[in-house]
């Protein structure tokens, strides 16, 4: 008896804490499932949107895949967790999006690898106020293909 109360307390815990601390981090929409060596999807989370866990210099990201968007694009928080010191960064360029408008700074990381797919020294803008990192055209159309079909968003490479 003693044994089931305290396990129950530790799996209480567990789920009590946020998907992105990494616990059942395999019921998160993005996590994407690798097809093959060059291929992988992921589904649409409830809101409709495909969302993609990243690394950025090694940290945990979780981005929208967003074809409408130009560039990568870090919130201030997730640049600042990417090791990116924000207090150097040069926050004059304009920008108009379907979200609204703000002001962003370019910098450059180090690496962006979505499991064995990477690139590195890679352009990035980072916004002064957002509500959600981007994973944009520069870098999807360096793949071979964004495709979404059966309700699922194919990249492959």
């Amino acid at each position: 008896m003693r044994c089931t109360a305290i396990l129950a307390l530790a799996f209480c815990a567990l789920i009590s804490r946020p998907a992105s601390a990494g616990i059942f981090s395999f019921l998160d929409s993005a996590n994407p499932t690798f097809n093959g060596a060059h291929e992988l999807s992921v589904r649409p989370d409830s809101d409709g949107l495909y969302y993609i866990l990243a690394e950025v210099n090694g940290a945990e990201v979780r981005f929208v895949i967003d074809t409408g968007s130009d560039d990568v694009v870090l919130t201030r928080n997730d640049a600042r967790r990417a090791g990116i010191d924000i207090s150097q960064l040069d926050f004059s360029e304009d920008y108009d999006a379907a979200s609204g408008s703000g002001v962003e700074a370019d910098t450059t990381v180090q690496k962006l690898a979505i499991g064995p797919l990477a690139v590195t020294n890679f352009p990035v803008t980072v916004e002064q106020e957002g509500g959600a990192s981007l994973l944009g055209m520069t870098f999807l159309r360096r793949l071979k293909s964004v495709e979404i079909r059966d309700k699922r968003l194919y990249l492959r490479w």
